[in-house]
């Protein structure tokens, strides 16, 4: 038996155009934003934010929260001090492709900041039906990234999509 609703992921590809008005996605944006705020506070980084680890709830009384899935890939980024650790050198990519920020791609040691990027191109996708590099190879959708900054990537998303 479940304990949770459809993922996201399930529920953009179920919808008519692949995708969620804007209310939608405001909402399940802020939901999403307050999880990932929640996880970092108590030291912790997701590292692997994507529409499938993020689920509503199954009964009448949480059907529109939003829950927070999948902590395999989760790291903690505060020592018991309570002080951010030092990176390390060579952390090895964790995360999805897809959504995964370039840090990530770079083999860097991922921050907070990490954790929203992927939520950002989460919202677009939410948003457009799809992200850009959705048909691109690794290798590439890395260089784009590394080479737009997030206004251009949100137009180039609605001139592709449009």
């Amino acid at each position: 038996m479940s304990l949770q609703g459809k993922n996201l992921a399930d529920l953009r590809r179920e919808s008519p155009k692949q995708s969620f008005s804007l209310s939608t996605a405001i909402r399940i944006g802020l939901q999403i934003l307050n999880a990932i705020r929640e996880i970092h506070s108590i030291g912790f980084l997701h590292r692997d934010i994507k529409p499938s680890n993020f689920a509503l709830g199954r009964t009448n009384a949480t059907c529109k929260m939003v829950f927070m899935l999948d902590f395999g890939l989760a790291r903690q980024y505060l020592n018991a001090k309570g002080e951010i650790r030092s990176p390390r050198s060579a952390a090895g990519f964790r995360g999805t492709v897809r959504y995964a920020a370039v840090s990530a791609h770079k083999n860097r040691e991922m921050g907070r900041q990490d954790d929203l990027w992927s939520l950002f191109y989460m919202l677009v996708e939410f948003l457009q039906g799809s992200l850009p590099w959705r048909k691109i190879k690794v290798k590439i959708i890395f260089q784009f990234r590394k080479r737009f900054s997030f206004p251009l990537i949100l137009q180039i998303s609605f001139v592709i999509l449009d």
